[in-house]
């Protein structure tokens, strides 16, 4: 009874920190409440339209259960197996990328009357409320009720217990996937490795078999030897019966059929990891509570005179804050991602236009000279700096109260902000673009002028746009995040993503109407530079506006952590 109290007081304080949210309190304006709201209001939005989902997958698993039991068609049971396959996955993978990655750490309860037993229940059942979870439940639990529906009341216990085993088993994953993320990050060097390693590796590399897939090819021939030996491909069999998901099928089919002999086996497997798991998932779970906090020296700095520099064309003032920005982004694993992510993205369609003899094509895009790929690419960096120039405030965290207290005018902040993410973006822009123009080449030589220019008046339209919407929408983020922590606010970003899509617009139609109506490639660039004067005019009175926002909101921006 004393862990089923405690674990209610944990439900009610979740709900009292949700409703504390919305309250007005004195120390935020109506605005910064707005916000905060948004915020919160998003994942009660996107719980309520789950509810659809849920409904769909319980009649599913009705239907399942039901037919396994009358023995009508299977494609039901099989469509049952195909959505499970991707449970435990997402319960490995979810903490590190979506909220359960921002799950309080259980640390700082130890000095509450708490036995650590009821610590682990309660911070393994806050993976109940993982979207994945949610659409799972329901399929899985109706899968014996419409075996019981259809007369069969042992088969139904049987396929009960091995939901009850399945469903264990995916929180155990999710626990233990969780206290190894706390202990990862418990060292800075290592969590900043481990993040940058899901930011910017495993996407690259769960892209490459489609990639690999795309194209045109050389040397196909009808004696290839397959890619994968026969030796893998067995052993890969033999695994996939081991699976959770094959396993819950497999205890249902069993008990349907009559072949106890392969429903206890199944169930015996899915009981067995169940228990392995949440066993190593304790263990874990006692070394994050034994372990300190944070663990890691900070680097010293080594290069105050690179750092200390001034800009051309800025204040020393507007230089300092600039190369803060820089700074920023390059030693935190989030800023880092914004550095590489796109350069690794450019790596890889450009080995793919070499394969196919300078063409490729994947999905929607075609790229049949350099200046495609690097129109593309181009498009990539500018959008992966959005997490950062969108909430280019708050990420400053106490950073930014002290700049706000040194003697800084309004306007050299909010110049030297968008200095500093012009130089976060320019690395891997001009990389892509002379990368581009180096090994593929094509095109004339005013279409890739007409490209820099774009990507220019692109710059000066957004740069105002993101410092008010920084200012409007700030977010209190950890960069050293790899999960959502690191994101700009949602309604920051959407603004942020239809600034450069409607930037972008521009330059893009009137290097159209050079090329197809105008006929004369060669005016491209001069139609661009025109739209580039217009965005430097409409930029400064972007700013103005920006300035005036960053003034009224300067006391709440140094009050968010």
């Amino acid at each position: 009874m004393g862990t089923l109290r405690t674990l209610k007081a944990f439900a009610w304080m979740r709900w009292r920190m949700l409703v504390n949210s919305f309250e007005r309190t004195g120390s935020r304006d109506t605005l910064e409440r707005f916000s905060l709201a948004i915020e919160k209001l998003g994942p009660i939005l996107a719980a309520i339209l789950l509810i659809p989902s849920a409904i769909a997958m319980a009649a599913l698993g009705l239907a399942a259960g039901y037919l396994l039991a009358t023995g009508g068609s299977l494609m039901a049971i099989t469509a049952v197996r195909f959505i499970l396959i991707a449970a435990p996955l997402l319960a490995i993978v979810g903490p590190f990328f979506l909220p359960a990655a921002d799950r309080t750490n259980p640390v700082r309860l130890l000095l509450l009357p708490i036995p650590r037993s009821t610590l682990y229940i309660a911070q393994s059942s806050s993976a109940f409320g993982d979207p994945w979870n949610v659409l799972m439940i329901p399929l899985i639990f109706m899968v014996p009720v419409g075996i019981l529906a259809a007369g069969h009341l042992t088969s139904a216990v049987l396929t009960l217990i091995a939901a009850v085993c399945f469903l264990i088993l995916v929180i155990g994953l999710s626990a233990l996937s969780t206290s190894l993320l706390h202990l990862i990050v418990r060292d800075r060097r290592r969590g900043e490795l481990a993040a940058l390693i899901f930011i910017v590796i495993i996407p690259v590399v769960a892209m490459l078999p489609g990639l690999l897939e795309s194209g045109p090819r050389r040397g196909r021939g009808a004696d290839r030897p397959p890619v994968v030996p026969e030796w893998a491909i067995d052993l890969g069999a033999r695994a996939k019966s081991l699976y959770p998901s094959e396993l819950f099928v497999s205890a249902a089919t069993g008990t349907v059929n009559g072949d106890l002999e392969l429903a206890g086996a199944a169930v015996s497997g899915l009981a067995l990891a169940a228990l392995l798991v949440h066993t190593l998932s304790v263990f874990a779970f006692r070394r994050v509570l034994a372990s300190p906090a944070t663990t890691g020296a900070r680097r010293g700095g080594g290069t105050s005179a690179v750092w200390g520099a001034r800009l051309p064309g800025l204040s020393s003032g507007a230089s300092a804050v600039a190369l803060a920005q820089l700074r920023l982004a390059m030693r935190t694993p989030r800023g880092r991602s914004i550095l590489l992510s796109p350069l690794a993205m450019f790596g890889i369609f450009a080995v793919l236009m070499y394969r196919g003899s300078g063409q490729m094509e994947f999905g929607p895009f075609q790229f049949g000279s350099g200046l495609g790929l690097a129109t593309f690419a181009s498009f990539v960096c500018l959008l992966s700096i959005l997490p950062i120039a969108m909430n280019q405030f708050a990420v400053d965290k106490a950073g930014l109260t002290m700049t706000l207290l040194s003697p800084l005018r309004d306007d050299e902040i909010l110049s030297g902000k968008a200095a500093g993410n012009a130089l976060v973006v320019a690395g891997p822009t001009l990389l892509s673009i002379g990368a581009a123009l180096i090994l593929f080449g094509g095109d004339s030589a005013a279409l890739w002028l007409s490209l820099v220019l774009g990507l220019l008046s692109v710059y000066l339209l957004v740069a105002p746009v993101a410092a008010i919407c920084s200012a409007v929408f700030p977010r209190a983020v950890d960069l050293n995040s790899i999960g959502r922590g690191s994101n700009a606010h949602g309604a920051a970003g959407f603004i942020g993503m239809v600034a450069f899509v409607v930037a972008g617009a521009v330059p893009a139609v009137l290097t159209f109407l050079a090329l197809r109506v105008l006929e004369r490639p060669s005016a491209a660039p001069l139609l661009v530079a025109g739209w580039c004067l217009v965005a430097y005019i409409a930029g400064r009175l972007l700013f103005a506006a920006a300035r005036r926002v960053f003034a009224t909101r300067r006391e709440n921006l140094a009050m968010v952590r």
